[in-house]
């Protein structure tokens, strides 16, 4: 009788949870949020391939909080970081491998391809093609990107600049 008992109890609450659990789904990311931070993330990509920097105030904030430390916050810093890497990699293309999208934040795997015609990580330009990885995560408010946090993968890069 007491399986039967804890079984009953445990269908209850499972019939319990699948509701709840749909509710906190919708709640963390409503549907029309995806959709806007997902065309968000495409203007961002059409801009950084056409290299459109013009196209950046009405993708970042003003206020943009970089928090990698290798560049300023800032829209102004954004766009100063960006044309530095286009002329370090003229090039640049960004290619998006996965993207979710949760609440106010979007979150991708990237790999940026570019054929390394400049000094770059203090090596001279050997003229091969290489792959730059990323993940980021952005945080939206107000329809801009507004805070980033990134991991690269800066030992890859530096072994295919090497040849290895």
């Amino acid at each position: 009788m007491t399986n039967r008992r804890l079984m009953l109890a445990a269908l209850g609450a499972v019939s319990l949870i699948e509701p709840l659990r749909t509710a906190l789904t919708a709640e963390v990311c409503p549907p029309d949020a995806a959709a806007a931070n997902s065309a968000l993330f495409d203007r961002y990509i059409a801009a950084s391939n056409a290299h459109d920097t013009s196209a950046f105030a009405e993708i970042f904030a003003e206020d943009y909080i970089q928090h990698s430390g290798r560049s300023p916050s800032g829209l102004a810093a954004q766009i100063a970081n960006f044309e530095n890497l286009r002329k370090t990699w003229p090039d640049l293309q960004l290619h998006v491998e996965d993207r979710m999208f949760a609440g106010d934040k979007i979150i991708a795997r990237n790999s940026f391809t570019a054929t390394h015609t400049q000094p770059a990580l203090g090596y001279a330009p050997t003229g091969r093609k290489v792959t730059i990885r990323t993940i980021d995560i952005w945080r939206v408010e107000s329809g801009k990107l507004a805070e980033h946090w990134d991991i690269v993968d800066f030992a890859g890069l530096e072994k295919q600049l090497r040849g290895g």
